[in-house]
């Protein structure tokens, strides 16, 4: 029977459990066994229609392999850890190691429909082309699915450990599938492009405690590299980390995605082990890469301790010479809008974070630590953080727009405790957008002496894509530096309903005020508001406004009186009730 087939129909409605008929085929030396070699009894296979079951015992080793399964009729398993060819289930735990033979792929599969690999190790494939472990071609239709199985310490120009181009040019993303089930992984492969795994016009999903890890990339994309793909992330894989330790010389050290036709998105499984991208590093994009049109969705999840030699420790948004619509990067902390399986996070506090990412070149500190955007004139790109905490990131500026058109949005946001040599955030350049909206930039975030916490433009237009600074119902509170370094003269419409420390360069208004936010307790990393703040209550209500806990916006208290509106300012609402949020994009006037 096929292992992991229930598991697969329920969730991609891709397979279906192997028929009674179904021959069974046994490789190994002795009683029982069928055939001497794995590409033997593949052979034996290629002309039956019924999904047929290859079991790889461990009563000899497999060195030297090169297996191709070309244009076999049906359904195909190779499963191994069976102890013996009479074995008739795996042995728990147990992997059977395919060894490459040192210039091909260990396994080719080309034309197949579908084709699973259980309880293998993969392992010294050094393909001169793709796919150093795994390659795989096919159409619409054809799937990959990987239970329990390793595929390590491969090399290839692109995909080191697996690659998977759908020959249909024409095809829609999502038509031809890789899915990694179990304790499955692609570890410490290396390629020019995708050391842990190549796509190309199909689908990467992961599935349980599957990870992409230690994988190393001379170009893009360290851990994955996908293009016009469809890429979901939705394993706990190692107490939750789903993208560990991979190196990209290039962008985007743990996965890169680009392309008009990519779509992504990673979130959380287990309300206990949010979904994570942990220690990756790059040139630029340490964490993560978005390019060229692609869209990348983040629920309930952390991108933790990244970094990047020059821009960018954790993500980069960079849509380049060939893209002509729109890139997107949106992070949030509510699972609306996200696939079924997303949850919420146990703890809130936990999940939908940016910390202690890195752009360093040497000990020199480089623009974004949290993102870069770099985007093309004739293009735009758009990153949104919604309710998401920024803390402990380190560069020369947490966020940075260079001169070029591109919008960076915090909603509900947290800014705290992070480093940078120069300004916080850095959205100079008449094309550029950045809006604040909602949001906490409080206490001990370290600036250079005498720098803004911003620099942008002191002027706005929300009617063109929120061109300009936008900052709105917002805390600032940094002693001894100012709001805004702007660039040409300031706009009081695009800065309202604000405390802060310095309101230096704007005129008197009643919905700026300069006092004390009085936070629950800072020094213990409660940025809420105490029941004395004077942001309690005091901006017009804008319901749609995210909260960094997931609380509501708005409420009303009732022996509170409003200042100009029942909204408070900042990240936080005194309340702890959920709600949802949803969509891209900005979202205050």
């Amino acid at each position: 029977m096929i292992r992991f087939a229930s598991t697969i129909v329920a969730l991609a409605g891709l397979l279906s459990a192997a028929p009674a008929a179904a021959a069974i085929y046994r490789v190994g030396i002795g009683a029982g066994c069928t055939h001497a070699s794995i590409q033997g009894a593949v052979g034996a296979a290629f002309s039956s229609a019924e999904a047929d079951v290859i079991r790889i015992s461990q009563t000899q080793s497999y060195t030297q392999q090169s297996i191709l399964i070309d244009q076999v009729q049906g359904a195909l398993v190779l499963a191994g850890g069976f102890a013996t060819c009479q074995s008739n289930a795996p042995t728990p735990g147990a992997r059977t190691q395919l060894n490459g033979n040192g210039n091909l792929s260990v396994v080719r599969i080309n034309e197949t429909r579908t084709v699973e690999l259980d309880d293998l190790d993969i392992q010294g494939g050094r393909g001169t082309g793709s796919g150093g472990g795994v390659y795989v071609t096919g159409s619409d239709g054809a799937v990959l699915a990987l239970g329990n199985t390793l595929v390590r310490s491969n090399q290839g120009a692109s995909g080191g450990g697996i690659a998977v181009f759908n020959t249909d040019a024409d095809s829609g993303v999502g038509a031809m599938q890789l899915l990694l089930f179990g304790s499955s992984a692609a570890l410490n492969n290396s390629a020019i492009i995708g050391g842990g795994i190549q796509c190309s016009g199909a689908t990467v999903m992961l599935f349980d405690q599957s990870h992409v890890s230690f994988n190393a990339s001379s170009d893009n994309g360290g851990g994955i590299h996908a293009q016009n793909c469809r890429v979901e992330l939705r394993s706990s894989g190692v107490n939750g980390i789903v993208l560990l330790s991979n190196t990209a010389s290039g962008n985007g050290g743990g996965m890169y995605l680009g392309g008009a036709r990519s779509q992504g998105d990673i979130y959380t499984i287990d309300p206990y082990k949010p979904a994570r991208i942990y220690n990756n590093s790059a040139r630029q994009g340490g964490g993560l890469a978005v390019a060229d049109d692609a869209q990348l969705r983040l629920f309930e999840t952390s991108i933790e301790e990244n970094t990047a030699s020059a821009g960018g420790g954790a993500i980069l948004l960079q849509p380049g010479a060939h893209a002509t619509g729109d890139t997107r990067f949106l992070m949030q902390g509510t699972i609306a809008g996200a696939p079924a399986a997303a949850v919420e996070c146990a703890d809130p506090e936990a999940c939908n974070r940016v910390y202690g990412n890195r752009a360093m070149n040497g000990s020199t500190p480089q623009p974004g630590s949290a993102i870069l955007v770099d985007a093309a004139a004739s293009t735009s790109a758009h990153a949104t953080f919604r309710g998401t905490r920024l803390e402990m990131n380190n560069g020369e500026t947490l966020s940075r727009h260079l001169d070029a058109r591109g919008q960076v949005s915090f909603d509900g946001a947290l800014l705290v405790r992070n480093i940078a040599s120069g300004v916080l955030l850095d959205a100079r350049g008449a094309a550029n957008s950045l809006v604040v909206s909602a949001s906490t930039i409080a206490w001990n975030n370290m600036m250079s002496n005498g720098r803004g916490v911003i620099a942008g433009s002191g002027s706005c237009d929300i009617d063109n894509d929120y061109l300009g600074t936008h900052l709105y119902r917002s805390i600032i509170w940094q002693e001894t530096h100012p709001l805004l370094e702007a660039i040409g003269g300031i706009q009081p419409v695009c800065f309202r309903y604000l405390i802060g420390n310095d309101f230096s360069g704007f005129p008197a208004s009643s919905d700026r005020l300069v006092a004390n936010p009085s936070l629950a307790n800072p020094v213990g990393a409660n940025f809420e508001l105490a029941l004395d703040s004077p942001a309690l209550d005091f901006a017009p209500a804008q319901p749609i406004n995210s909260t960094r806990n997931g609380g509501p916006r708005v409420f009303d208290m009732d022996d509170h009186a409003n200042r100009l509106g029942p909204q408070d300012l900042g990240a936080y609402e005194y309340v702890t009730d959920l709600i949802f949020a949803s969509g891209f994009g900005a979202e205050d006037e």
